[in-house]
């Protein structure tokens, strides 16, 4: 298992366990409180996402902030992240087997302990 969140974002940063790495600018990998009680999680980064290698800072970033405002909700207190950290191409929903790649990485690290 992962001792802390570098870590986790160290082994994600050199994933090449699909083939979303092929297309892929940067890792989006998440942003806000890790601590916090709420995490909104998304499909997939769009291309927005992918040149400034953060969740939610396009258009569908843009609502979901004003939807925290209307709400009264701090973004910089909750967790945002996506299912896949890479961009699926056009901005398709992320195919089964790319969505279980991370997943398989968490697995694999939780047997090696």
């Amino acid at each position: 298992m992962f001792e802390t969140w570098e870590e986790l974002e160290e082994a994600i940063k050199g994933c090449k366990k699909c083939k979303l790495c092929n297309g892929r600018r940067n890792i989006v990998f998440g942003t806000g409180d890790k601590n916090a009680d709420i995490m909104f999680i998304g499909e997939g980064p769009g291309a927005d996402e992918d040149i400034q290698g953060e969740p939610f800072v396009g258009k569908a970033g843009k609502l979901m902030n004003m939807a925290f405002e209307t709400l009264g909700i701090d973004r910089e207190k909750v967790y945002i992240a996506n299912i896949v950290k890479c961009r699926p191409p056009s901005n398709r929903n992320p195919e089964d087997d790319e969505a279980r790649c991370l997943f398989r990485l968490f697995k694999k690290s939780s047997n090696a302990s």
